[in-house]
């Protein structure tokens, strides 16, 4: 068992005795309440920016999966074979 744990009540109990308080901590500003709200608001606004972004993204790569065949791995366009590689028509 920690020793922490031992003690603490016994700090408890010796404050409740003496008649000490635990310190509080200090009241907060309206300016730091109104930035906290802000900060808060702005940090809103980029999460829905990114999750629309995300979206996108999303869709673009949803759009290029269906379509398929781009690049090499095209048989029409691609160099790795297809139309014209193997019947040499092209």
């Amino acid at each position: 068992m920690c020793t922490s744990s031992i003690l603490k009540p016994i700090q408890k109990l010796g404050r409740g005795l003496l008649g000490i308080s635990k310190p509080r901590a200090p009241e907060v500003s309206q300016e730091s309440k109104d930035a906290a709200a802000e900060r808060k608001a702005m940090m809103a606004q980029n999460e829905e920016a990114q999750k629309e972004e995300r979206q996108k993204r999303l869709e673009t790569q949803m759009r290029r999966k269906k379509r398929g065949g781009s690049g090499q791995r095209s048989l029409i366009s691609g160099q790795a074979g297809g139309v014209g590689y193997f019947d040499e028509s092209i």
